[in-house]
Formats: C-alpha cells, sequence, structure tokens
C-alpha cells in the first residue's frame, strides 16, 4: 500500500462498533447520509469534502455530538495530513483538528475500542512522514487524553513512541522523566515486574540502554543490562532482545571480557536475524572481532547461522582477516586491514579495538615463532612482526610475565632465551607432586587416628 493509500485506507471506520436503531432520529440518519455522501467526494475534489466534513461537525455540535462527527473530523484530519505533505496546509491547523477529534474521545462520545483503533491509526500516519517536533506534539497531546480516559495499553505504547522520539532528538532530560515513569508503571509496589508488563519492560529498558550509550554512562548501562537479561516473564521482539544484546557485547568490549562479549554478539546476530534486521551484519563483524580478541578457537563464521552471509562484502573482508589470523600470516593480517579499511576500520567501533587485536594477533604469532628455538634475536622477531624492537620486547615481556612464554631476556645483547623443560625437570615435577600427596595423606591418617 502506498502513503497515498494510507492516507485514504478506511480500514478503522467499519460501523461495526456502533449499533443503529431502525427508526433513528431524521437528524441523525442526515448526518449519516451526508457523511457518506462527503466521503464519495474525496477521490473527486478535496475541498468539498472538507467543506462537506466541516458542515457535518458544526451541525453535530448543535444536536449534541454523536459518532458521525468523530467521523467527519477524522476524516478531515487524514485529509489535512494528505495536504500537508505538499505544504498545502499549515500544521497548527491540523492540531487544532486533532484536539477536536481527541475531544469526542475524552467525552466517550465512540466506543472505547473505535477510538483506540483511530488513534493507533492517526500515530500511524503521523510517524510516516511529519516533521519530529510536530510528531511529538501530536503523541504529547495523545497521551494527556490516554490518561484522562485510563487508557493503560495504549498510553504506554504511545509514550514508547513518544520514547523513541525523544531518543533520536537526543532530550535526554524529557525522555529520563517519560522511561522513569513508563518503568514505574512496569512494576508492582515491592519493586517487582508486573507478570503481564515484562515485555513493556525490556522495551524501556532497551531505551534507557540507548540513551546511556549516548551519555557514555557505564554503570548505568551495565545495571540496566544486567537486570533485562534477568526478566524472564517477557516475550520480546527479537529486535529489541538484540538491541539488549548488542549493548552487552559493547559493554563486555569496553571491559576488555572479550568472552562475554563474543557471547552477547552470537545472541545479538541471532536475534537480528529472526527479526530480518540489517544490523545482523554489523553484529557478525563485532562477532568475529570479539572471536579473535578471545583467541578462540572456534571461527564464528563457520556456524550455520552465519554462512549464508559470506557473500555479502563487509563478512568478506572479516573472512579474509579471520583466516590470516588463523594461518598466523603477519603480511596478509595488515595488508587485509589496508585493502578493506572502509569496511573495517571505518567502523568505529572495530576501530576502537583494532590495536587490542594487532596485540592479541601479534603475541600469538610470536609463541608459534620462537617455539622451535632456544634463543633468538629480538631484531629478528620485530622483523617477522613488522614492528620495531621495542615493540616486539614489550610483547615479549607481556608473555612471559603471563607465563604464556618460558623464557627469559638478555637485554644486554638483544636475545629471547627460552627455557626448555628436560625429562629430568619432568621427572623432578612429578615425583614432587607426589610426596606432596603422600604428606597430605599421612596428615590426614594421623588426625583419624588422634
Amino acid at each position: 500500500m502506498s502513503d497515498e493509500e494510507f492516507m485514504f485506507d478506511d480500514g478503522d471506520d467499519g460501523d461495526y462498533d456502533f449499533e443503529y436503531e431502525e427508526n433513528s432520529e431524521s437528524g441523525e440518519m442526515s448526518l449519516e447520509t451526508k457523511y457518506y455522501n462527503a466521503k464519495t467526494q474525496r477521490e473527486d475534489d478535496l475541498s468539498v469534502a472538507l467543506s462537506e466534513f466541516a458542515q457535518i461537525v458544526e451541525e453535530d455540535e448543535q444536536e449534541g455530538a454523536s459518532e458521525w462527527g468523530f467521523k467527519a473530523t477524522k476524516q478531515t484530519l487524514k485529509i489535512q495530513l494528505r495536504q500537508s505533505a505538499n505544504g498545502q496546509i499549515e500544521q497548527r491547523q491540523i492540531l487544532d483538528t486533532y484536539d477536536r477529534m481527541l475531544v469526542y474521545i475524552s467525552k466517550s462520545i465512540v466506543a472505547r475500542n473505535y477510538a483506540e483503533k483511530s488513534i493507533n491509526n492517526m500515530l500511524e500516519r503521523v510517524s510516516l512522514g511529519m516533521d519530529s517536533a510536530f510528531t511529538r506534539e501530536f503523541y504529547e497531546k495523545t497521551l494527556v487524553v490516554l490518561k484522562q480516559t485510563r487508557n493503560d495499553r495504549l498510553w504506554l505504547r504511545t509514550s514508547l513512541r513518544l520514547g523513541k522520539l525523544l531518543l533520536d532528538q537526543r532530550d535526554f532530560d524529557k525522555l529520563s522523566g517519560l522511561l522513569d515513569e513508563l518503568k514505574r508503571s512496569c512494576l508492582d509496589d515491592a519493586g517487582n515486574v508486573i507478570l503481564e508488563r515484562g515485555t513493556q519492560l525490556l522495551e524501556v529498558n532497551a531505551m534507557l540502554l540507548g540513551m546511556y550509550v549516548e551519555l557514555e554512562d557505564a554503570r548505568r548501562l551495565k545495571n540496566v543490562y544486567l537486570e533485562s537479561v534477568g526478566v524472564r516473564s517477557a516475550i520480546p521482539h527479537p529486535r529489541i532482545m538484540g538491541f539488549i544484546r548488542e549493548c552487552g557485547g559493547k559493554m563486555y568490549m569496553a571491559e576488555r571480557n572479550w568472552e562475554n562479549a563474543q557471547s552477547n554478539f552470537f545472541d545479538a546476530f541471532k536475534n537480528y536475524d529472526e527479526a530480518g534486521s540489517p544490523q545482523r551484519v554489523q553484529m557478525l563483524k563485532y562477532l568475529v572481532l570479539a572471536s579473535m580478541l578471545s583467541e578462540s578457537e572456534v571461527n564464528p563464521l563457520s556456524s550455520p547461522e552465519a554462512r549464508s552471509y559470506e557473500a555479502d562484502p563487509e563478512i568478506i573482508a572479516m573472512t579474509k582477516l579471520v583466516r590470516a589470523y588463523e594461518k598466523q600470516q603477519v603480511n596478509e593480517f595488515e595488508r587485509v586491514l589496508e585493502d578493506h579499511s572502509d569496511a573495517i576500520l571505518g567502523d568505529r567501533f572495530i576501530a576502537r579495538f583494532v590495536d587490542d587485536l594487532r596485540r592479541t594477533f601479534r603475541m600469538l604469532t610470536l609463541q608459534s615463532i620462537v617455539a622451535p628455538y632456544t634463543r633468538v634475536r629480538i631484531s629478528s622477531l620485530a622483523q617477522r612482526l613488522r614492528v620495531d624492537v621495542a615493540e616486539a620486547e614489550e610483547l615479549l615481556v607481556a608473555l612471559i610475565l603471563d607465563k604464556r612464554l618460558r623464557a627469559s631476556i638478555d637485554q644486554e645483547n638483544a636475545i629471547l632465551l627460552l627455557q626448555q623443560e628436560t625429562t629430568d625437570e619432568s621427572q623432578y615435577d612429578a615425583v614432587s607432586s607426589w610426596a606432596s600427596g603422600l604428606e597430605s595423606m599421612m596428615k590426614q591418617a594421623l588426625s583419624v587416628l588422634s
């Protein structure tokens, strides 16, 4: 359905919400007839249709207000929204018409379900093409009436719409207050999640996470993330859960907790994939990054879920990078980063961790290079890694301190001296371990006897 067809779609105008008496008053029947006549004018002459709808509203107000005045007001609003797209009407006029429509709802002149459906329909239309300032005022007017009529369900949905808009506008003060109110509506007096509100709570938390990401508030972001993954009474849209897991992955990346980041990015990828969101490709890239940083032996691109994206240009770049990483090809690794800088370094998030990735890759490569030797010049290792001698020495020191390399450095001659474990040393370690175990058993026996 095109936008223009949507503007005039009357799927919400069915009369099934009302029951009519056969002996309706003549004035009422007259309004009904005029209403349907005016509707037929929309296709031929909008100005004539608007004039006739205005006349219906005026007569309806004189007779005490009925659903026909409401319907005529709603049709007027639809036409005005269409005209606004062409710059044919001031936005203030549209808001005035919407105010009149909301008056009918606040006075319960139309059935609750029909009123809710009509508001939803208008909110959808406004969200399609109106500017953010107008849309915000439209939402805020709606919320006032929904509170008056105690329509909690639609109030919650409309508040979430407004929250997303405020997040886009970066109006964090207003957003913070709204989200606090929304969150309270999802909790009981004891602070526990209301069973049927778990899904809405996750939507609220997703917006809180988005706000804290923008504000770079790591502490609050982590608190909301941990609360979100602990909610069990919810069936959220996979896009919402994908965003929550994405935030979790980025949070753990900032903490250098590569394993948890990898797990969250994988969950985010699966959720976005289920939702059909293009964000899934980006999550797959982040998953590959976290996997390399965690030194995982499992290639995430070999999973069944990821295989269908192998032909994506951005994933091709990551595939080449992983291949060079696994084969410890220093020159190829750097060449891929250079040749595919747009797909890899062009992503600001990935760019933040490229230095960490290089360091991890170089340390793994160093371990493999020195394995066959008992002594090797550090300058030779630096040349193999395409780094200066100082950096090569710093990487070796890190490996030694992490006990990933049994070696020492002769700094005077700039030589790495590796300690090869002899058979005698192995036997000594085994005897020492056996003696310690025997001593422990004797102590236990003596304690029983005493």
